[in-house]
């Protein structure tokens, strides 16, 4: 094999390899309770004792379902304070994204800031990467709230950080299947499918077959 084909050869293969292995992850601050990731169930990669917890998201849109829970000391006690629900949408590529969050000095300042705290991502250079957001609202007071399924629904209606249900359905599936384009109906069973406890895959396998 020739010096300039033994090149070209190394070249794609770590081209390859860089294309398998993109990634983008975001380390997971204490102060954040992740709810929903691209309208499913978080799954967060564990930093063991110490460690600090990572989200680990495929290249390109995603969308992220948060809320912000900042601890503050009154009196010797440790206190908490709750935000709304965040969901946020934004778009990189291989890369380790970091929360940036406001800091409070005391309860009473949490309190009053928490209705309308600041907060971005920064890429690994510390620019400023590009979200869209707004708060996940719902009607009157719910108890056991299903987040997933409130989602759903807000990107059914296009909401400012709405993503689509073909993007949602398709970062989860084999490479094989994402080739195939699927309409957006089929792509939204599948989300559903997806997200679905054994026990309703089980029931909807059984309705299914009844169709045939």
């Amino acid at each position: 094999m020739s010096k300039k084909l033994f090149s070209a050869v190394g070249c794609i293969a770590l081209l390859v390899s860089q294309l398998v292995h993109a990634e983008v992850k975001i380390p997971i601050p204490d102060s954040i309770n992740l709810l929903v990731v691209n309208s499913l169930k978080p799954k967060i990669e564990k930093g063991g004792l110490f460690g600090q917890n990572t989200l680990v998201l495929p290249d390109g849109e995603s969308q992220i379902v948060f809320k912000f829970e900042p601890s503050v000391m009154e009196n010797d006690t440790l206190r908490q304070v709750y935000s709304d629900v965040i969901v946020a949408k934004f778009t990189a590529q291989d890369d380790e994204l970091k929360f940036v969050l406001p800091e409070y000095r005391d309860l009473n300042q949490a309190r009053n800031g928490i209705s309308d705290f600041e907060w971005s991502l920064v890429d690994s250079a510390e620019n400023k990467v590009e979200v869209k957001q707004e708060p996940l609202s719902a009607e009157g007071v719910q108890l056991g709230r299903n987040f997933i399924e409130d989602v759903m629904d807000y990107n059914l209606r296009g909401g400012v950080a709405a993503i689509g249900a073909a993007s949602v359905a398709t970062k989860f599936l084999p490479v094989e299947a994402q080739r195939q384009a699927d309409s957006e109906n089929v792509a939204q069973l599948k989300a559903w499918y997806i997200k679905a406890t054994p026990q309703e895959k089980k029931a909807f396998q059984v309705w299914l077959i009844d169709q045939k």
